[in-house]
């Protein structure tokens, strides 16, 4: 018959053994949460750097875009003002020759229909000059938008792919 000292050391071997086992089926388990969390950690990681990396991309075509429109709005306003410029200039010439043409009128009737030309004919230049800048304004507003519309639907198929991948 075993001794109440081995029956001890055998239950004290047993509880050590039986602790080792569970110490390590511990440890595996903490490794194997640790290596799963530092795993969706790296893909949380990976995944926010490639939507930083998107956003970033989607700042710089926003930015080129508004660049874009800028330089179109620029042209523009500078075309506008050129022809401004030029029906000015061809109006104070007309003017200035209709102002020769009544010094030489020789009756007042003559006075009243050169006057009365010239008012219609003016007019319908003015007519003309208007047509033609709300034409050129309603191209300039055009190419101003354009680029920014052209940003804004690929933003929004962007987005739309987005929601729908998830």
């Amino acid at each position: 018959m075993a001794t109440a000292f081995e029956s001890t050391q055998d239950t004290v071997r047993s509880a050590v053994t039986q602790l080792s086992t569970q110490a390590e089926a511990a440890l595996s388990n903490g490794k194997a949460a640790m290596e799963q969390v530092t795993a969706k950690s790296k893909e949380a990681v990976e995944a926010s750097m490639k939507s930083m990396d998107e956003m970033g991309e989607m700042t710089r075509a926003n930015v080129d875009a508004l660049m874009v429109s800028a330089k179109a709005a620029t042209t523009g306003v500078e075309q506008l003002m050129a022809h401004l410029t030029e029906a000015s200039k061809k109006s104070f010439e007309d003017t200035s020759a209709m102002v020769k043409t009544l010094a030489s009128a020789k009756t007042p009737n003559d006075l009243m229909q050169l006057q009365s030309d010239f008012a219609k004919t003016q007019f319908d230049e003015a007519v003309a000059q208007y047509s033609k800048m709300t034409e050129m304004m309603v191209k300039l507003a055009g190419e101003v938008m354009e680029p920014m519309q052209n940003q804004m639907a690929v933003a929004t198929d962007k987005l739309k792919s987005a929601w729908t991948a998830k």
